[in-house]
């Protein structure tokens, strides 16, 4: 064979050898996006809830078989950003934004900015997990082992200890911008009997024990196989990676039927009516059909409340749009029709103390009219919503007008969980994506709360999944706080949630309503809100 020739098969040769690895990169790259948006589906609102008990298990092998930690924390963005993207497809719902001064197509592009910057920047936190499980060096069993001179730690309990720490602590705090919304739990809010551990353990338990499952399919899978790339997941033999996932089935047997114990327990008494005014004040009819002025809504309220029964009556967020201590009329308006009507009001409104830090606030005013000095501040913020963070100075004036907020320049947060001493008994406020903080929860019950309730404003999202959403995440608070959990919306959905996580009453979306259900107050503390900080 001539030379020329021998030269050109070698140059093909090692043309392929450098090319197979990058299309096998690009068949995994897609693989992971693949995997993402098929875990999405199991998010609230879709309910495709089994997926999520083996949609981890590609994501797994993938970054068992990455090169290196730069290709296991591309592959982990990856299936991140595509789970995300189906999990969060509410963002959509933000458009039309005809409201902020942008037409059609520039309200949904903005929408779509939105959607897929936050699902890439939740992407990051599971990159970020990724690049963890392949720094650690690991192994199936359950016991560490000794390999090639190095000891490696058990997948089955370091991988969904990395996943809960992660997702639930580290990724999501407040000031990397972190929303800890698509958590994986909160895919189970419909199974009852297991989520009644998380009175002890938490949505975080939850979520660790999904993550386990998963790791004990992907381990047993990785054994099968022999591939020496998976084994940070494969068993030292079948026979252990068996074990594996009988002992994972045995774990989730036991909790759902200790679960369906606990759903027949005790529980307080629901005595006290409680009612929610939904009075589907949206957006567009604030800012551009018609602007209501403060005497319309306090009338439009004051016919609805016609139809609470005596006991508690629940104004949503914001449905005051004013500074309320600095409204004598209005607060005279309502301490008499909560007198009149015997009713405990709880009111979304705001409050400052000074011009330079207004509050997203709760008030309460009790049955005999009296209008409580003390009142709730929003803890928890939302990014660019209602606080606009450091950086946003920085862009440009079009992108900074996304950041108006219904105080007119942005909130402060507050501080401490307050309880109204209503006439009906100690109720803890919340505000809005207040229900996604299992930390805030748990602090309200500590403090003294008996019956927890959440108001929100969720009209500028308009008809999405976002409704259902933050009914899953307070189901998993009521769980947790073993208290009645109360999520009114302006517009809806808004429900009220028994301690064993039941749906007792609901109400659909952009509705003008009022809906009515019974309540109770508890005083004990769960032992997670107890250990949970």
């Amino acid at each position: 064979m001539p030379a020329t020739a021998k030269k050109r098969r070698k140059k093909t040769k090692n043309k392929r050898n450098v090319e197979l690895p990058e299309r096998s990169t690009w068949v995994e790259f897609s693989a992971a996006i693949a995997g993402g948006a098929i875990l999405g589906l199991s998010a609230p609102g879709l309910d495709q809830w089994l997926l999520a008990w083996v949609g981890l298990v590609p994501l797994l092998l993938l970054i068992a078989g990455s090169k290196n930690m730069a290709d296991a924390c591309f592959k982990g963005v990856a299936f991140g950003t595509a789970y995300n993207l189906v999990y969060l497809n509410w963002y959509l719902s933000l458009a039309p934004l005809n409201w902020l001064g942008f037409n059609d197509w520039q309200g949904l592009l903005l929408s779509g900015a939105a959607w897929l910057i936050v699902s890439i920047h939740q992407g990051l936190i599971i990159g970020l997990f990724a690049g963890l499980f392949r720094l650690i060096p690991l192994t199936g069993g359950f016991l560490p082992r000794k390999l090639e001179e190095r000891w490696h730690l058990p997948s089955l309990f370091l991988i969904p200890l990395i996943w809960v720490l992660i997702e639930n602590k580290v990724g999501n705090a407040p000031d990397a911008l972190g929303v800890p919304w698509s958590m994986i739990e909160y895919s189970q809010y419909k199974c009852l009997p297991l989520l009644q551990a998380a009175s002890w353990v938490g949505g975080i338990g939850i979520s660790f024990l999904i993550v386990a499952t998963n790791v004990a399919i992907a381990g047993l899978l990785a054994t099968l196989s022999r591939k020496a790339t998976w084994k940070s997941l494969a068993a030292e033999t079948t026979g252990v990676a068996v074990r594996q996932v009988l002992s994972i089935a045995l774990l989730i047997a036991v909790t759902y039927g200790c679960g369906l114990s606990s759903l027949t327990a005790n529980h307080p008494h629901p005595t006290t009516s409680l009612s929610i005014v939904q009075g589907n004040i949206n957006i567009d009819m604030q800012k551009t059909e018609h602007r209501f002025t403060l005497t319309e809504i306090l009338s439009r309220y004051l016919k609805m409340m016609d139809a609470c029964p005596k006991g508690i009556c629940v104004l949503t967020e914001s449905a005051i749009p004013a500074y309320l201590r600095e409204q004598p009329e209005t607060v005279e308006v309502l301490t008499l029709a909560a007198k009149h009507r015997q009713l405990d009001l709880v009111v979304g409104a705001m409050d400052r103390d000074s011009p330079e830090h207004p509050y997203n606030s709760a008030y309460g005013i009790n049955s005999q009219g009296q209008f409580l000095t003390a009142c709730y501040h929003k803890r928890l913020l939302v990014p660019f919503g209602e606080y606009t963070p450091y950086l946003v100075q920085y862009l440009p004036d079009w992108l900074r007008k996304l950041t108006n907020t219904p105080s007119g320049g942005g909130f402060s947060a507050g501080k401490e969980p307050a309880v109204l001493p209503l006439t009906s008994g100690r109720l803890a406020p919340l505000i809005c994506f207040e229900t996604l903080s299992p930390e805030l929860v748990a602090s309200s019950a500590r403090s003294g709360g008996g019956l927890l309730v959440n108001i929100s404003d969720l009209a500028w999202f308009h008809d999405s999944q976002i409704g259902k959403q933050m009914l899953a995440f307070s189901v998993l608070r009521a769980v947790e706080s073993g208290r009645y959990f109360v999520f009114a919306a302006n517009s809806g959905p808004s429900a009220i949630v028994d301690p064993n996580g039941r749906i007792t009453a609901s109400s659909k979306p952009g509705q003008k309503t009022v809906l009515t259900g019974k309540v109770g107050y508890s005083s004990q503390v769960t032992p997670f809100c107890g250990w949970f900080r």
